[in-house]
């Protein structure tokens, strides 16, 4: 009786919940619709003579910028859309399907790949679970999902950390030649940058597309493949390379000049401090940057400048502080001195407290020779006592 029991219950759930495997009407539809589109469908077959591709952009974020290896890594969602004739029907009543998605492992879709692609295959991935829509007119449109790709780019340093850079993104397909595939070149569509999040060192200035035609690589066709170039424009942003490089450097050739007025030793201790420093500084920013020989960076050239500054002031020090003979100043050095006193002199007057301190100390200098001459008068001789002391050897007597 329990079996029994335990057999109508489990039939009851599976004809309540699992409604007996059958499908609503609008589902059978669409099933019945699809399965008409895929049959006989050959996916190695392109949908005519030549296709029209339209490929948009949304650019996400640039990840990182690399450019020791001069390489850029960016986050960005690829579409691409076509018009395939044998994926159309005439949508009808009651149903009215417009739009089925359709898996994009079973369609014919473009070989687009990245040309300057810095991994080692440029081809949009496309996985197995990946969705295409495709409209009731024929048109596809597939979304790929958002890429990390890695792009190969050449970077102009020489005004670092002022500096402006151009990265571009290389589209075409790989086999397929300018007479069997066409690519979009609305400008307005291709490039999208509304969910673009900033990057905290590089500032997005603009986006431009250009088109251009690269040699077919296939060797018995004589075409051209059309390459989109999706160009980035980036600028840097320089505070914190100021903060932490250029400025500090700054303050380091500030207490160099200070130092000239400090004793010899302290003077070649902080020469060797900003020496060392400076050193640390170019190899920091040196190695940010690949090994060329096109042109010297301006903050190389100052730190070098810098460098020179240091060096100079500790050749000055040492040559004054032991090289320099002590003599009397020559007579051409004297009149140059003359000069800039009447010139300082006149632009800074000397204040009247100075004047009278003058007179005081030249009146008790005037007193006091004024005592020494008294002193040694005759009158002052006369009257004091003078007692002298005579050895008997001193003593001569003439007969």
């Amino acid at each position: 009786m329990i079996k029994l029991l335990s057999f109508i219950i489990l039939v009851c759930y599976f004809f309540l919940f699992c409604n007996g495997g059958t499908l609503p009407p609008g589902q059978a539809v669409e099933e019945t619709l699809i399965t008409i589109l895929l049959t006989r469908y050959n996916k190695n077959i392109r949908p005519d003579e030549q296709v029209s591709i339209d490929i948009t952009a949304s650019l996400q974020q640039i990840v990182a910028i690399d450019e020791k290896q001069q390489i850029m890594t960016s986050s960005i969602f690829f579409s691409q859309s076509w018009i395939d004739s044998r994926l159309s029907w005439m949508p009808t009543a009651p149903n009215n399907i417009t739009v089925v998605m359709l898996p994009v492992k079973s369609l014919w879709i473009p070989d687009t790949m990245i040309l300057n692609s810095a991994d080692a295959s440029g081809y949009l991935t496309v996985s197995d679970y990946s969705l295409a829509s495709v409209y009731y007119t024929g048109q596809v449109y597939m979304i790929l999902p958002a890429l990390t790709i890695r792009t190969r780019c050449s970077f102009f340093v020489q005004k670092f950390p002022f500096d402006r850079q151009m990265c571009s993104i290389n589209l075409t397909s790989w086999s397929q030649g300018y007479n069997r595939i066409v690519y979009t070149e609305n400008r307005s569509l291709v490039i999208d940058t509304s969910g673009y999040s900033e990057h905290p060192l590089w500032k997005l200035s603009g986006t431009d597309l250009d088109i251009t035609d690269a040699a077919d690589r296939a060797p018995f066709e004589n075409t051209v493949n059309p390459v989109i170039s999706i160009q980035l424009f980036l600028q840097r942003k320089p505070l914190f390379f100021m903060m932490n490089g250029i400025f500090a450097c700054l303050i380091l050739n500030c207490v160099t000049l200070l130092s000239y007025p400090l004793p010899f030793a302290t003077q070649i201790g902080l020469c060797m401090t900003c020496f060392m420093t400076y050193s640390v500084y170019s190899l920091n920013f040196s190695s940010l940057f690949p090994q060329q020989s096109q042109y010297l960076m301006m903050i190389t050239l100052y730190f070098l400048l810098s460098i020179c500054w240091t060096l100079l002031s500790m050749t000055w020090f040492i040559m004054y502080n032991h090289f320099t003979a002590k003599a009397e100043m020559p007579k051409w050095l004297y009149t140059f001195c003359g000069l800039l006193q009447r010139v300082f002199c006149y632009c800074f007057p000397i204040p009247k407290q100075d004047d009278k301190s003058n007179q005081k100390k030249n009146a008790i200098a005037d007193n006091s020779e004024d005592q020494r001459g008294n002193i040694c008068s005759p009158s002052n001789l006369s009257n004091s006592r003078i007692s002298v002391k005579v050895q008997p050897k001193d003593l001569k007597f003439s007969s």
